[in-house]
């Protein structure tokens, strides 16, 4: 049977298929599946994705999953229910990167495909900083969710020092707090891009600013217990900062506008947070593919300020511009 403490109900070994019709009696809304009896191979994985879509259909499933493990079929079946994965990042990663990056790289491309929710989950092992660094750049071009990293194996070594440690203690943290925490997946990479930093680099500098402004770690900040609203207010902040740096203020607005616009969705979504939104730019262009290269955006795309509600419904997010 399943116990329960203050935030999570959990299962023994084996009990979770047999409980799946009591999943909404007992209001249990998102199940995170680690158990290997299920998640160990990819049979058990496919047996129970169909006997959750026949007995708990409305449940959200987040599975713990080997890269091995994602093939067309499985991804196929991942598509029927609501789910999300935690890829569990493999150990030779670090030390292997080619035939690992590749791996990782086809298995994130056919979820992509399917537009399935996915993220990285990693034991962080034989790293240097620059290679960490190398890594994180490569995870996060392959557009996560989220990214976790367990870094607590760490020690001191020929190519790493306890002051080394401590920055990836903060670069993590600060890839939490504005990539994961932040919900930046759908206009990371195209603000990176046009600043032309490399991702761990514009996080390595966020990390900085965090510690400036009392909002790291060390501070006492908390992810979990900052709304996003407060975050994406500290991601507009650092990004206005950095392409003033980058001597391009003139491409601001629109990457102002894609964080705004994107996170007033991300909280209609996940929340079902109302958001009233002033744009400089017409939604229906921040929502275009033009968008992806800002520099030229911001060069060819006219401004067309407005103001925009963005709420819940039963079919997701929706938008309406706003006369006054």
């Amino acid at each position: 049977m399943a116990e329960k403490n203050d935030k999570f109900f959990t299962f023994a070994k084996g009990s979770l298929e047999t409980e799946l019709s009591l999943l909404a009696e007992k209001g249990i809304r998102q199940v995170f599946v680690t158990d290997e009896s299920i998640t160990g191979n990819k049979g058990s994985l496919i047996h129970f994705i169909e006997k959750a879509l026949e007995k708990a259909p409305d449940i959200f499933y987040e599975f713990e999953l080997s890269p091995d493990l994602i093939d067309r079929e499985t991804v196929e079946a991942l598509a029927e229910i609501y789910s999300s994965l935690d890829i569990i990042v493999p150990d030779n990663f670090w030390t292997n990167t080619g035939g690992a990056q590749k791996l990782l790289s086809k298995k994130s491309a056919l979820l992509n495909n399917a537009g399935l929710i996915f993220g990285f989950s990693a034991d962080v092992k034989n790293v240097s900083v620059k290679s960490f660094r190398l890594s994180l750049d490569f995870l996060l071009k392959q557009y996560p969710n989220h990214i976790s990293f367990n870094i607590s194996n760490l020690k001191p070594s020929a190519v790493l020092s306890t002051q080394d440690i401590a920055q990836l203690k903060r670069l993590c943290f600060a890839t939490e707090t504005f990539y994961t925490a932040g919900r930046a997946v759908p206009w990371f990479l195209t603000i990176t891009d046009a600043l032309r930093i490399n991702p761990s680099v514009f996080l390595g500098d966020f990390a900085e600013w965090q510690h400036c402004n009392n909002c790291d770690e060390a501070s006492g900040f908390s992810t979990e217990k900052t709304p996003h609203a407060e975050i994406e207010k500290m991601q507009l902040s650092f990004t206005k900062m950095k392409f003033e740096e980058k001597r391009l203020p003139q491409v601001f607005p629109a990457a102002e506008d894609c964080i705004k616009l994107n996170g007033a969705f991300a909280r209609a979504t996940a929340e079902g947070t109302e958001t009233i939104v002033d744009l400089s730019y017409s939604p229906k262009d921040i929502f275009s593919p033009y968008v992806q290269n800002l520099v030229m955006f911001a060069d060819e795309v006219c401004m067309e300020a407005c103001s925009v509600r963005v709420f819940s419904t039963e079919d997701g997010p929706d938008i309406q511009e706003l006369t006054f």
